[in-house]
């Protein structure tokens, strides 16, 4: 299949390059002009399709790199709690239903029905790709497959803190990671769109045994890490009384971090840690609207920045936040580092569209996140013909500060078009609500 999208108005290539009017060529799943396209090579005219993109802003698709998809069964649930409490009332009784489901029952399908719903969100408000920190499930990855989404599945992994009924022993936790890896790394093997990373849930939650364990697999694999680290004062504290040393101090001291291991929230942090992010090369990933929800705190985003770190933007969980739209992750993500500072000059459009697109791309292990010759065709297009959108006069500026999921136009992801006109092409939205909420209902009594 070859696509050509003709006569971008705007083609933002990266937060720093701009183009106006020119097209895109596609082939199978990578971008392979970008320009006046000559496409007289593609000598099977019916195998081509033509995406008239005037009057529309074309961008690399939205990376949402950590989010954990099983809470939109939870969305609108509670706002009231801190994190710890917030755990223990809310997600992890959903988790035990999951889990009991699972391991009793053999039923997985709650998985599946919240992927599929979290996917079709995701898909119509631009996202293209989700690091999915998450209960992990065969039944998840079967449903990113038949939606056609860019899923990474952190295999989420835990042996402390948690309740009893969610504890797995350290040889079953391995079996239950080597497995996903067999089963879900890099597959389809000729182009792949989902894979795994190893997802330690936090470094207070995982002995250091299970820690050790998963650095030497991750090396020895090459397979990246992801993992919560300082989203609360107390789990500092928890970390500082129980081994002596605040959390990404203890994974430095352990050998744990690297320019494989992405860390969600690194919002508690000394000074000196940045430094030391700096020089592992570990990426965070900021959460605002999460942080701010649940009263977490606020990442030292501007900082990273003026420190050249690399940093991701993620939506977090549903019950939490309680939507997957990265454009008002965006909005969010840049006002929020103002008003801490009281300067609005600490951070751009430019960097926060950054966040979402290349710096999610990095904490992904994706060759994308730019509109390049060989990049993946994971590409929005937005139309700009709404009144809360004009007139343009900073294109980014626009996007970051203006522009809303619900401009989502069509959406590509592999060089497949999935969305089109503002709808799903590749199933029936209305059908996949409906049966979700009959299995909700009868699992969940909502």
């Amino acid at each position: 299949m070859v696509i050509l999208i003709k006569n971008a108005d705007f083609v933002i290539r990266d937060a720093g390059r701009i183009e106006r009017h020119v097209d895109i060529l596609i082939k199978d799943n990578r971008i392979a002009q970008v320009g006046k396209c000559d496409y007289n090579w593609c000598t099977d005219n019916a195998a081509l399709e033509i995406i008239d993109a005037s009057g529309k802003a074309v961008i690399p698709g939205l990376i949402n790199a950590h989010t954990h998809l099983y809470q939109n069964l939870l969305k609108g649930r509670q706002d009231n709690l801190p994190l710890v409490e917030w755990c223990r009332d809310v997600t992890f009784p959903l988790c035990e239903l999951i889990e009991k489901e699972r391991s009793q029952n053999k039923d997985e399908s709650l998985g599946y029905y919240w992927s599929m719903m979290a996917a079709m969100e995701m898909l119509k408000n631009g996202t293209t790709t989700c690091l999915n920190l998450d209960m992990t499930l065969d039944s998840v990855f079967k449903a990113w497959r038949e939606i056609g989404i860019r899923g990474i599945g952190a295999i989420t992994c835990a042996d402390m803190w948690i309740s009893d009924s969610l504890k797995l022993d350290f040889e079953k936790i391995k079996e239950k990671i080597l497995g996903f890896i067999d089963r879900w790394y890099r597959k389809p093997d000729e182009a792949p769109l989902i894979s795994v990373m190893f997802g330690p849930s936090a470094p207070f939650v995982c002995s250091e045994k299970l820690l050790s364990w998963i650095r030497e697999e991750a090396s020895r694999k090459k397979i990246a890490i992801h993992i919560h680290v300082a989203e609360t004062q107390y789990e500092v504290q928890l970390m500082i009384r129980e081994r002596g040393l605040r959390p990404l101090e203890y994974l430095d001291k352990i050998g744990f971090l690297g320019s494989d291991v992405s860390a969600a929230h690194c919002i508690h942090l000394h000074p000196n840690e940045l430094h030391v992010i700096k020089e592992k090369n570990v990426i965070p990933v900021y959460n605002p609207k999460s942080n701010m929800k649940l009263g977490s705190g606020i990442a030292p985003i501007a900082k990273m920045l003026s420190l050249g770190i690399n940093v991701g933007l993620g939506n977090d969980g549903s019950a939490s936040n309680d939507n997957l739209d990265l454009f008002e992750e965006m909005r969010a993500a840049a006002l929020l580092q103002k008003v801490a500072a009281g300067d609005p000059s600490v951070i751009t459009a430019r960097d926060v569209f950054r966040m979402a697109t290349e710096g999610g791309a990095l904490a992904c292990g994706i060759d994308a996140g730019t509109i390049d010759q060989g990049k993946l065709a994971d590409i929005v297009l937005i139309d700009l013909n709404k009144p809360h959108l004009l007139p343009v006069t900073d294109i980014v500026n626009t996007i970051v500060y203006c522009a809303r999921g619900s401009d989502v136009n069509s959406v590509l992801v592999n060089g497949q078009v999935l969305v089109r006109q503002g709808q799903l092409v590749s199933l029936s939205e209305e059908e996949v609500i409906n049966e979700t909420m009959s299995v909700v209902k009868h699992k969940m009594g909502i």
